[in-house]
């Protein structure tokens, strides 16, 4: 294999990575968030924010790392995809502002508004988040109409046609299921009864939304399917996915709380392993002129020596995340208690 080619692959199997990484691990946070105001009273809003207080943060580091990885290893696809896309980005943006501030702020007040006004900031950034996480895949899938100087023809209302809003239906209701499966795992009694009934429900919703999804994808995106034609061997991943969400529908019926939220961790693997079998090798796909215009992690990187150099960083941090994340989740697990020092 060329050196060359083998380090493009390596830092586009990290940043690919650090997606799936982001979308399981702020994927049940998300969720939390477009749950919170179906909660009416303080305290339950309260457990729901403490549920997810030790990890949400980090948690979010991981879409800081794929987007490091794009703009150092891919700065041709960053510096096409961030002014085309620079509507959403800031969306982006400020959603995380707005919910780190929901967040945080809070517990700072005493007056009853004060922590309403939170409540909604919390839930509109977890909203807005999960909706254009959602969008940007679905345009990736799609692909966008980028001519030859790398500018999107058509203006953002291009982004969003029915397809990518599908997708982040799609998404939403993903995130929805998941932080539902989180928070039986963390939470107790009535509020934890409550809790279930909405998880029967966000099940629902998102198998509803998956099988549109999945149709509409078939139908509608004929290069997602080339692959598992000519490299039959993959087609496992959707039968694991298939698998996981079904699984996912037998543990919460017999009450395995965290089984059921470890099968939806898996379930949204397979999914965006799949979204990455379909789109590889492209980092944004051109409707125009797919050959010529198209950016893949071939054509777009940095120098081999850069690249390299990235690998090597990568290989010295990725040890330190490895053991960061279960220390963190293995010292908070348990269920959820409020206490002085809760938000």
């Amino acid at each position: 294999m060329d050196t060359l080619y083998f380090a493009q692959f390596i830092m586009y199997a990290v940043f690919m990575f650090s997606i799936v990484a982001y979308t399981v691990l702020d994927g049940f946070d998300l969720g939390v968030g477009c749950l919170h105001l179906f909660s009416k009273g303080d305290e339950e809003r309260r457990l729901m924010i403490n549920s997810i207080g030790p990890v949400w943060d980090g948690n979010s580091t991981w879409i800081v790392i794929g987007g490091g990885v794009l703009f150092a290893a891919f700065p041709k696809a960053f510096s096409t995809l961030a002014p085309n896309l620079y509507t959403p980005f800031m969306l982006l943006l400020f959603g995380f502002m707005l919910r780190a501030a929901s967040i945080e702020f809070r517990s700072k007040g005493q007056e009853k508004w004060w922590a309403q006004l939170w409540d909604v900031g919390f839930f509109l950034a977890s909203f807005v988040l999960a909706f254009i996480i959602g969008l940007f895949l679905g345009n990736l899938v799609q692909g966008l109409p980028i001519d030859a100087d790398g500018v999107l023809v058509g203006g953002i209302m291009d982004l969003v046609t029915p397809y990518p809003l599908l997708v982040a239906l799609l998404g939403i209701a993903c995130f929805m299921m998941h932080g539902c499966l989180y928070l039986l795992m963390k939470t107790e009694g009535t509020f934890h009864n409550k809790v279930r009934r909405w998880a029967h429900r966000s099940i629902l919703f998102f198998l509803i939304t998956w099988i549109i999804g999945t149709t509409a994808t078939f139908l509608t995106q004929p290069r997602m399917t080339q692959p598992f034609l000519h490299h039959p061997l993959v087609g496992i991943f959707p039968l694991l996915s298939f698998i996981a969400i079904f699984m996912i529908l037998k543990m919460i019926r017999v009450k395995k709380d965290g089984m059921a939220f470890l099968y939806s961790c898996l379930s949204i693997l397979f999914l965006l392993i799949l979204f990455v079998i379909g789109t590889f090798p492209y980092l944004t796909y051109s409707t125009l002129d797919p050959d010529s215009n198209s950016l893949t992690f071939m054509n777009s990187s940095v120098s081999e020596l850069s690249l390299w150099i990235m690998v090597g960083v990568t290989l010295t941090g990725a040890p330190l995340s490895f053991f960061y994340f279960p220390y963190i989740y293995r010292v908070f697990k348990g269920k959820v208690v409020l206490d002085i020092h809760s938000y």
